[in-house]
């Protein structure tokens, strides 16, 4: 009985001891601030002959609870418009449909920022890219690609071909 008390005893002060640099680690935390992200911060518009599709990107912060760390990446959401009616998206201040925007390891380059994107009408989820017109700091391209295998996704349990209800492989232009 007495090495089970002792026992106990030593994981509560172990427990005790971690607890208490973990939370010293988290005061000492970094916070990473990609090069670059700044830029696509704002609103971006494209403007078709009856329809309108605007981005809005703000800054948001990841905090790691583990190592203290934070991280910036850009959140946001959209709006698409048809003959001046709201086809998909939000008008004013949304829910985020574009999140983790980042820049991906494997591409490498800061002028293309790499996000996750929710259509709200059907609530399908796509993978997404806006680059950099080269020379020209005040437009964008979007593409989209949907998250579920391409083509194929599964709505309501039947699977069948799906068309994103939004514009795909736009050019955007910086409003502010």
């Amino acid at each position: 009985m007495k090495k089970a008390a002792i026992l106990f005893m030593m994981v509560l002060i172990t427990g005790f001891v971690f607890s208490q640099s973990k939370d010293h680690r988290n005061e000492s935390g970094r916070h990473l601030k990609p090069a670059g992200l700044n830029k696509f911060y704002g609103t971006w518009k494209y403007e078709g002959q009856d329809e309108v599709f605007t981005i809005v990107l703000i800054k948001d912060e990841y905090y790691n609870k583990i190592n203290g760390d934070k991280l910036d990446f850009a959140v946001g959401y959209h709006s698409y418009k048809k003959n001046g009616v709201l086809i998909d998206g939000y008008d004013v201040d949304g829910k985020n449909t574009i999140t983790t925007g980042s820049f991906d390891k494997k591409v490498n380059n800061e002028n293309i920022l790499s996000f996750r994107f929710r259509e709200t009408k059907n609530r399908i989820n796509a993978r997404g890219t806006l680059t950099y017109v080269k020379g020209n700091p005040d437009k964008l391209v979007l593409k989209l690609i949907l998250a579920e295998g391409g083509g194929m996704i599964s709505i309501d349990g039947k699977g069948s071909q799906y068309k994103l209800h939004v514009p795909n492989n736009i050019e955007l232009k910086r409003v502010k």
